[in-house]
């Protein structure tokens, strides 16, 4: 399986943080958390889950009942404060749909959150891109109203990342002062549909893989593309 493969590169590369950023399973069924959690077991860092728009949230969260950070109930965002990046994690999945939504109540927790730390590095992970991508598929399924979380992160200078998934290709955009980088799939690559007459998600050749972000005090980030 590719993801134990991801998971021994993130071991090799000592990560001290491994975050996936949704669809976690395909098909939100109960017999997938359990070959996930499988699959997951005994990581070599701590190990954070995120819904995207293949979860079914009351689901993941039965199969990680030992996933504290997870919320009890309502949507699935949180906040990792013990590394010295700060990790605000936002739940926008709409339970049916396979477009992303930031909600009023949403974007003000976004914005107390942010608030509270305001002096900390901050990383931002949801699984929709804030941004446009000019694929003909993803922007139509993406985060709706990408403006309103664009404004809010326009107000909060520490946040030094965005990340997030849905595409299955390493996709780089901006978000207010942001950069954006969507991680590729552990599992498929999709190609591009940039015109009218190209095929729509056609999967490809392309190697999946998974994005690494590494931090210093006095270096910033850099995020790379591993292959697998």
């Amino acid at each position: 399986m590719l993801l134990r493969r991801a998971i021994a590169q993130a071991h090799e590369y000592q990560a001290d943080a491994i975050l996936l950023t949704g669809d976690l399973v395909n098909d939100e069924r109960a017999d997938e958390y359990a070959v996930l959690a499988e699959a997951i077991a005994n990581p070599p860092a701590p190990l954070y889950l995120m819904p995207g728009n293949h979860d079914h949230r009351a689901r993941l969260r039965e199969a990680f009942p030992g996933h504290a950070y997870l919320p009890r109930d309502g949507v699935l965002s949180y906040v990792i404060n013990s590394f010295p990046v700060r990790i605000v994690c936002v739940d926008q999945i709409v339970p049916g749909e396979t477009h992303g939504l930031l909600t009023d109540a949403q974007a003000h927790w976004l914005d107390r959150t942010l608030a509270a730390a305001p002096n900390k590095p901050t990383i931002v992970a949801l699984h929709h891109p804030p941004f446009l991508t000019h694929d003909l598929l993803f922007d139509e399924i993406g985060l709706l109203d990408a403006s309103l979380f664009s404004s809010v992160i326009a107000h909060h200078k520490q946040v030094a990342r965005i990340i997030c998934g849905h595409h299955h290709r390493v996709t780089i955009g901006q978000c207010a002062h942001a950069p954006v980088i969507v991680a590729p799939s552990s599992s498929w690559t999709y190609g591009l549909a940039l015109h009218e007459g190209q095929q729509i998600a056609p999967r490809t050749e392309e190697r999946p893989g998974w994005m690494l972000h590494a931090w210093t005090p006095h270096g910033g980030f850099a995020s790379h593309f591993m292959g697998l």
